[in-house]
């Protein structure tokens, strides 16, 4: 029970943390207010939780801009290029998991990419900020999400490459 409880007030505050705080005016106006997310940013200490959150309720992240650090991980399969913003998690053979977003320049991307835009993207293993909006693309009657970048920064620094909540 204890443990109910406090997951639910850690799920309470990660939303909250996402909010931009200029809602307070319009509730106390009396009008419908839907909250709006100007930057959500993710951080170490609850990266798979906030991850999970954006892919769960997807719905109420598409169009927002969201920010995060991880390590640029390309892969390629069958003529497809395609990148990602990672870092290494829990898995089903121990620490074998990932957990991140595909990133692309293309704000329209289609989920198929020749990788004519390969010096666009940093280095693998890069520790990189990535920012930009959360979409969705159809590919092979599936959906994937992306983040269509605005910003894409190698950093010196880098974070935990392994996380575990």
């Amino acid at each position: 029970m204890k443990k109910a409880i406090l997951t639910s007030i850690v799920f309470v505050i990660l939303i909250a943390g996402c909010g931009n705080g200029k809602n307070d005016k319009a509730k106390s106006s009396g009008k419908p207010v839907t909250p709006k997310i100007a930057i959500c940013e993710i951080r170490e200490n609850m990266f798979i939780t906030q991850i999970t959150d954006i892919v769960k309720n997807y719905k109420d992240y598409l169009g927002k801009t969201i920010k995060f650090e991880g390590f640029i991980k390309p892969t390629e399969w069958k003529g497809d290029h395609h990148y990602y913003v990672i870092r290494k998690a829990p898995g089903c053979c121990g620490d074998d998991g990932e957990v991140g977003f595909e990133v692309n320049w293309n704000s329209s991307f289609q989920g198929s990419n020749d990788g004519t835009d390969r010096e666009k993207y940093p280095k693998k293993d890069d520790w990189v900020e990535a920012s930009g909006e959360v979409k969705i693309y159809e590919k092979l009657g599936m959906s994937y999400l992306y983040i269509a970048l605005s910003e894409l920064k190698v950093l010196e620094k880098r974070g935990a490459e392994f996380v575990s909540r």
